[in-house]
């Protein structure tokens, strides 16, 4: 019999939680829950990288991008337009709605992202060198194609 610190998927669920602690004070500030955050910035990037081929972006390309459940994703929305961070304008698809960030919700994504760099360099930093090769894991287990970048320890092997 395995104790818990031999199964990987409870370690990730540990760190997980360690991790989402730390989160969800840097968003309790702001006044926005995980879901939130998730949501807002991916419309963030999906509005400046110009990643989906349409002239505006809908809600299922929205919960596609995140990785979420386009039902949950649809409600997190409603309050996230509740709280003027996002509208959502109907266009030519009666079924579509099109998304977009409001100044303040570019605020609030601008003000979380300063912070969220320092509670990831505190929780991850012992991880060192290997946070690149971590990163990638994580990558292939929800099936996106790692993008590691260079360290001193890729270099070496390389």
């Amino acid at each position: 019999m395995h104790s818990p610190d031999d199964h990987p998927g409870i370690l990730l669920w540990r760190a997980s939680n360690s991790w989402q602690r730390s989160v969800r004070t840097v968003l309790k500030k702001q006044g926005i829950t995980q879901s939130q955050y998730i949501l807002l910035l991916g419309l963030y990037c999906l509005e400046t990288r110009k990643e989906i081929k349409q002239s505006y972006i809908t809600q299922q390309n929205l919960s596609e991008y995140c990785g979420c459940d386009a039902a949950m994703a649809s409600q997190v929305l409603r309050q996230l337009e509740a709280k003027s961070l996002l509208r959502r304008l109907s266009v030519e698809d009666a079924r579509s709605v099109s998304l977009t960030l409001t100044k303040e919700g570019a605020e609030v994504i601008s003000v979380i992202e300063d912070n969220f760099v320092d509670v990831n360099k505190s929780f991850f930093f012992s991880l060192g060198e290997n946070v690149e090769m971590f990163k990638a894991a994580l990558q292939v287990l929800v099936n996106i194609t790692p993008r590691m970048k260079s360290t001193k320890r890729l270099n070496k092997t390389i």
